[in-house]
């Protein structure tokens, strides 16, 4: 039960980190975690936290390399497979071998064995680790592809030399001809075990396709269990269970080829399923990083080897880095071939060489060393990781420095809030034009209204403020009709009841919620004598309840309250009107909960069927003004996939909560 609730506290302080991250875009999502980690340290129960290596690799590492591969382009790797192979084979081994023998003479503590193990451990890149600033400073997508390719397969590479250098530290010799069957069996063995097993699995996928059982709790189960059982499968044949799972990955991305449009809505539910499952898994390993700091330092501290004080270890972090960033430079300029014409600069060249970004993968392995070996604590675990630390610390710091300087930020002529609004107003101004259906064409459109202003923060405050100005205006109206003699003392005495009761629960505050539920069920309990009427006003929702309530109370004295609350709905109409626009989210929410409350009151019959063909209309509508906006260029293809996707998503939640729509 404790490691469950510290495993819940990691995810809670992931999230808690990603939703300050989404507000101070200009630091790096990693930082946040790493810095959530470190306060989660603070915590005494966390002081001997520790996450055995192997499951650190099974629960982590495998589904997060699944995912990833499963994720790339099969079109991609083939047109760019030359340089992949470059950077993820061939630079990875020069990288270790070069460094690594480097770091040996300058730092003889550590042995060749664990030198080329650490050179393997920070070789693997993390393109995504870079993509927030990709964005600001668009690179092409040629070289986009290429990163994120490198950085699928590069992982397998250093994680196969990792596993080598690692065995032949702990046997205590080194054999060529061993270590060269090692990576074989391991590589090639892990490749095409995976493979086979990914075939299968696909295989098996699609005979449930064909039987429409493709449901997506079994077709989401199956995919989520795939990297651990082709891991644990892989890992007791003794071949590299992440490679396995990466094959498997890439099977599974044939089968997202192959289905196309078929079993949509299991697709659709994958791809959910799997970016939120990644974004935890990525954000808990830098949480961890984080947590593990204080007890690392705390170790290297304690430890009376001169050789692994703090400002050496960060001094050497550095370093290698900066070898790292150089021989990459060099071996990207001349070694890395494009399809543009023009030829190679340096700038290119370094631009590749510090979208290096190491991230998840990187700590991962660091994780995954052992703590005992032979029975003793591996005394370099903690300066290994320590190293690992400051190089991915570093290796995200530069770019972010540097890239923005290096590239201009290119301003985007249409940004993508403009146009989801563009498109949101083009289908209001389609509904405003109805006629025949007034009521259903309303409904959509204050739901279109209230989705123009998502994306603005409503200040509370503001938003009372105009409500008990709203207020007001109407109880002036209600006024002035007593005063023309056009109600009378009763009337204007109740509908400043109502009035009042329907203020109170305007801004739907939870204890002001439950006080008017009990308050009405205990009156139409009262008033009908029966236990069923009062348990289902309790269960209606006040908002919805009090304009039904008010209106047969008002006919049971022979009075009508439909012509004083349409006075008093077209003053308040007329006062949003004029209010100062700059307060839109707020006012958008009044006029929202005004005319809600008028349809209500009225009781307009509105069609279900109506209200249907009004959300397909307006969302024709919003197809329409992109379509045209991509064919007279105003759009680039993939500013209108993203648009597209959004009315997609729509349309899926409109179906989904169809009932929400006709209350």
């Amino acid at each position: 039960m404790n490691q469950v609730l510290l495993i819940a506290i990691i995810l809670a302080a992931v999230v808690g980190a990603t939703i300050v991250s989404r507000h101070i875009t200009f630091i790096p999502l990693p930082f946040f975690l790493i810095a959530a980690g470190l306060i989660l340290a603070i915590i005494p129960v966390y002081r001997d936290f520790q996450l055995n290596p192997s499951t650190f690799a099974l629960a982590i590492i495998a589904p997060l390399l699944f995912n990833e591969a499963q994720n790339s382009s099969r079109l991609w790797i083939g047109r760019s497979i030359l340089n992949i192979i470059s950077l993820a084979v061939g630079l990875v081994f020069v990288t270790v071998l070069l460094i690594g023998s480097g770091l040996h003479f300058l730092y003889p503590i550590l042995p060749f064995s664990l030198t080329f193990a650490l050179m393997a451990v920070v070789t693997p890149t993390d393109a995504s680790a870079v993509n927030s600033i990709f964005e600001a400073n668009p690179i092409a997508r040629e070289q986009m592809g290429i990163l994120k390719n490198e950085s699928l397969f590069n992982d397998a590479a250093g994680i196969v030399l990792f596993d080598v250098a690692l065995a032949a530290y702990i046997s205590g010799d080194f054999s060529v001809g061993e270590a060269t069957t090692l990576f074989i069996w391991e590589f090639l063995g892990g490749i095409i075990f995976g493979a086979a097993m990914g075939m299968l699995i696909v295989s098996a996928r699609s005979v449930l396709i064909r039987y429409h059982d493709d449901t997506p709790l079994i077709m989401v189960t199956i995919q989520i269990l795939t990297p651990f059982l082709v891991y644990l499968l892989a890992e007791k044949l003794e071949m590299s269970g992440i490679l396995a799972v990466v094959a498997a990955g890439l099977a599974q991305s044939s089968e997202r080829n192959k289905l196309r449009l078929n079993s949509s809505r299991m697709q659709i539910v994958t791809s959910n399923v799997w970016e939120i499952v990644s974004g935890m898994l990525t954000g808990t390993v830098f949480v961890l990083l984080g947590l593990s700091l204080p007890d690392v330092v705390e170790y290297m501290r304690a430890s009376t080897n001169p050789d692994f004080a703090i400002y050496r270890l960060v001094i050497l972090g550095i370093i290698l880095y900066i070898a790292q960033t150089l021989v990459r430079m060099v071996w990207s300029h001349y070694l890395i071939r494009t399809n543009s014409n023009h030829e190679r600069s340096w700038r290119d060249s370094l631009i590749m060489a510090l979208s290096g970004a190491h991230g998840t993968i990187t700590l991962s392995l660091a994780f995954s060393m052992p703590n005992f070996i032979r029975h003793e604590p591996f005394a370099y675990r903690g300066p290994l990781i320590f190293i690992a630390a400051v190089i991915i610390l570093v290796s995200l710091i530069t770019p972010t420095i540097l890239i923005p300087i290096i590239l201009p930020t290119k301003a985007e002529k249409s940004p993508r809030y403009r146009w989801v609004k563009r498109m949101i107003q083009a289908a209001i101004s389609d509904l405003s034009k109805e006629k025949e259906h007034q009521a259903e064409a309303q409904i959509v459109i204050d739901s279109l209204q209230q989705q123009l202003v998502l994306d603005g923060t409503p200040n509370l405050r503001v938003q009372r403020q105009i409500m008990n100005e709203a207020h007001q205006v109407e109880q002036k109206a209600i006024r002035k009709l007593h005063a023309d003699g056009k109600i009378t003392d009763d009337e204007m005495t109740y509908y400043l009841q109502f009035l009042k009761l329907n203020n109170f629960s305007a801004d739907d505050k939870i204890w002001k919620n439950i006080m008017l539920r009990i308050r009405f069920g205990l009156h139409i309990g009262r008033l009908y004598k029966n236990l069923h009427q009062a348990q289902e006003a309790f269960l209606t929702a006040p908002v919805a309840l009090e304009e039904i309530y008010w209106r047969d109370q008002f006919e049971k004295h022979g009075e009508d309250i439909l012509p004083i609350e349409q006075a008093g709905f077209d003053a308040v109409m007329e006062f949003l009107k004029n209010y100062d626009a700059k307060n839109g989210v707020e006012i958008n929410f009044v006029r929202r909960f005004y005319r809600t409350r008028h349809r209500r009151i009225h009781l307009s019959r509105v069609d279900p069927d109506i209200i249907y063909q009004m959300f397909m209309r307006a969302f024709h509508a919003e197809y329409e003004l992109i379509q045209d906006a991509l064919v007279s260029g105003q759009i680039s293809s993939e500013l209108a996939e993203r648009l597209q996707q959004r009315i997609s998503f729509d349309e899926i939640t409109y179906i989904q909560n169809v009932e929400v729509f006709r209350e």
